[in-house]
């Protein structure tokens, strides 16, 4: 869970880092190291591409990245004491240090043949409770539904459970699925299908589904209208030092946040203002 008086003390180191502008990649700050990088499967395409950019105007720095599911990367993160993890879920652990540096949107997923375009947040919710067993049951063909989950220890399951079931569970007799590609695999070939993924993962494979008359989009998570939305943050168990510092502070910078709404949704202005 989030929590705001940790976030107002990570925001303002953030801020005041991002206050000192960069220095040009000829005159590095600090020699040549390695930064040591977790990240979640539904973060994997914002790993890629704030490394690779980071990389082109600071040569002096290169990246470790360790990719998984969020219980193992935290397990790393913590056994380790080294690196910071790319996140869409923060746990409530007073140990943890985090820095806000974006917003996702979980998108609902149907095979490109279903001719579903739009589902409201209750009938979502029957569907992962496995109350409803055939797609004619909300208006559409007379196929029984797929339901596919992540698995257990993902962030993106979590948030999505999170903001949508409460505490009640998703349902048994759901497909597991051990990352986010494979869940875009599966309803991808399952025309009976529905999944959920980070947004970021979205392509012409499977279509996504309009949650109370939204899709999910950077402008639709950013002003707040799309329903299944989670925080990114880069995660530590203690305060970023020397390249570190620069490269968490670079995400927050005007620079940073385009390239984090690539394919995710920037931090609210008066966070990065």
């Amino acid at each position: 869970m989030w929590r705001p008086k940790h976030t107002l003390v990570m925001v303002t180191f953030a801020l005041v880092s991002c206050s000192t502008p960069v220095a040009p990649a000829s005159t590095p700050t600090h020699g040549a190291v390695t930064l040591r990088l977790y990240a979640t499967t539904a973060t994997i395409p914002l790993l890629n591409d704030l490394t690779s950019h980071y990389s082109e105007t600071h040569p002096n720095v290169s990246f470790e990245t360790t990719t998984g599911n969020f219980q193992t990367m935290m397990e790393q993160l913590q056994q380790n004491k080294d690196g910071y993890l790319l996140a869409s879920h923060l746990p409530d652990d007073d140990n943890l240090l985090a820095w806000p540096i974006g917003q996702d949107g979980i998108a609902v997923i149907t095979n490109p043949q279903n001719p579903i375009e739009s589902l409201s947040s209750e009938q979502l919710r029957s569907i992962y409770q496995g109350h409803v067993g055939r797609w004619s049951d909300i208006g559409g063909l007379e196929l029984p539904l797929t339901v596919i989950s992540r698995e257990d220890g993902s962030s993106t399951r979590t948030e999505f459970e999170k903001l949508l079931l409460g505490e009640r569970m998703t349902t048994k007799s759901a497909q597991i699925a051990p990352s986010s590609a494979a869940v875009i695999s599966s309803v991808a070939g399952i025309p009976n299908s529905i999944g959920y993924v980070s947004m970021s993962y979205l392509d012409s494979s499977v279509q996504a589904v309009a949650i109370d008359g939204v899709l999910p989009s950077p402008d639709t998570v950013y002003n707040n209208t799309y329903p299944l939305r989670s925080n990114l943050f880069i995660v530590g168990v203690s305060e970023p030092a020397n390249t570190y510092r620069d490269f968490i502070g670079w995400i927050q910078t005007p620079k940073g946040q385009e390239i984090v709404a690539m394919h995710y949704a920037p931090l609210p202005t008066p966070l990065r203002s």
